[in-house]
């Protein structure tokens, strides 16, 4: 079920920015790279489109971290990933350098484990948890001037994007993330 859920919102994140793109220009983009958040260091990849050759764009980002803690009594391991869409409003100051805001939504799954280690036998506790959000994000990016192949030019990111849910079970969640990508536009 959870791999269902997985592909039903990576086909309609992919399926939305493409429609968006038989509107717009030819500036999509794909950037990877990884967030960290709290030390926790893990993948981060977005998939991006102009709208209608405007300052807008919409854009799609995974973040992928998966987290192994052990000590003397216990042994954890915390994986977790969030598919976002946001529109995306991009201010250029030259034709290579520009700052961006975005807010949109989210929905995070997470997978936990949690093993009690004893001499005669070990307890294990499994969990899933999946929740819907709101995120937003600040960043810079810079842009070669010149296309590295074809028309494809190379892009780097560095941004701050913040996660924030509270689901049905009554708590409430705000994770920060530092990202750094890098990528082509296409």
């Amino acid at each position: 079920m959870k791999k269902l859920i997985l592909a039903a919102l990576t086909i309609a994140s992919v399926t939305g920015i493409a429609s968006t793109s038989a509107f717009a220009s030819n500036k999509m983009y794909a950037l990877g790279g990884f967030g960290m958040d709290d030390g926790d260091v893990g993948g981060q990849f977005t998939f991006g489109s102009q709208i209608m050759q405007s300052k807008w764009y919409v854009e799609s980002t995974l973040l992928v971290i998966s987290t192994d803690e052990k000590d003397l009594q216990t042994k954890q391991e915390f994986d977790s990933l969030m598919l976002s869409l946001t529109p995306m409003y991009k201010h250029s100051f030259s034709e290579n350098f520009a700052v961006y805001g975005k807010a949109g939504a989210f929905y995070a799954h997470s997978d936990t484990k949690l093993v009690f280690l004893s001499s005669d036998n070990n307890e294990v506790h499994k969990g899933s948890h999946g929740d819907f959000g709101l995120t937003y994000g600040i960043g810079a990016e810079y842009k070669s001037l010149k296309p590295v192949f074809g028309h494809s030019k190379f892009v780097t990111r560095a941004g701050f994007d913040w996660y924030e849910f509270g689901g049905s079970t009554g708590w409430y969640t705000a994770e920060s993330v530092l990202s750094i990508q890098a990528g082509f536009t296409f």
